[in-house]
């Protein structure tokens, strides 16, 4: 018995260490949620999601449900990195909130150093087509102050979902991504609105 423990032992450290972090696309669309606790336990929010590593941009959708008895929120975001520029549009009066990013670009990669917790399937591997095979990953991102979870397709290191935990200050945050599509269709969703540069 102990001989076929040591077995798996060492076929799984031998698994872990032929893993490599991945990269995923530098350029993507996608549909997302969101579910931040710090924020209410029922604050949730759902879009679609644009993503483009090089320019370190981020853009989104959002469909803001901040309780059961709240009417949702429409607001449209434009994350500029190197800027250090958020861009807040709510999407029914077209008002403007422009605000200065002091936190650094979250690639929807594996961190360099991440540690392999193995793979798993979503879906039915007993199903030919009937699953997607993931890997799982995490990292205690010291300089950051956050411990960090994720994982993505074994193929194509597509982005399924990415949490992240701090007890002293946000708590925890929880993404989920579907429907990625690598590329962007329209890359002019990361252009503020005339209306973010009025005075």
């Amino acid at each position: 018995m102990w001989t076929t423990v040591l077995l798996v032992v060492a076929g799984f450290s031998a698994l872990a260490a032929s893993q490599a972090p991945c990269e995923s696309p530098g350029q993507w669309d996608a549909h997302f949620s969101m579910f931040d606790p710090a924020q209410g336990h029922e604050f949730y929010v759902n879009g679609d999601y644009h993503y483009d590593k090089t320019g370190m941009r981020k853009a989104r959708f959002e469909r803001v449900n901040e309780g059961v008895n709240s009417t949702y929120r429409f607001v449209e975001v434009i994350d500029l990195y190197q800027e250090k520029k958020s861009y807040r549009i709510d999407v029914r009066t077209r008002e403007c909130r422009v605000e200065t990013i002091d936190y650094d670009f979250h690639a929807h990669d594996v961190p360099t150093g991440g540690r392999f917790r193995g793979l798993y399937y979503l879906g039915s591997s007993a199903e030919e087509e009937g699953s997607i095979e993931l890997s799982a990953w995490d990292f205690n991102w010291v300089t950051r102050g956050y411990f960090w979870d994720g994982s993505f397709t074994t193929h194509g290191c597509i982005p399924y979902h990415s949490n992240a935990f701090n007890g002293s200050t946000f708590g925890a945050r929880f993404e989920s991504f579907w429907d990625v599509t690598p590329g962007l269709r329209d890359p002019n969703v990361f252009i503020p609105p005339p209306q973010c540069f009025q005075n």
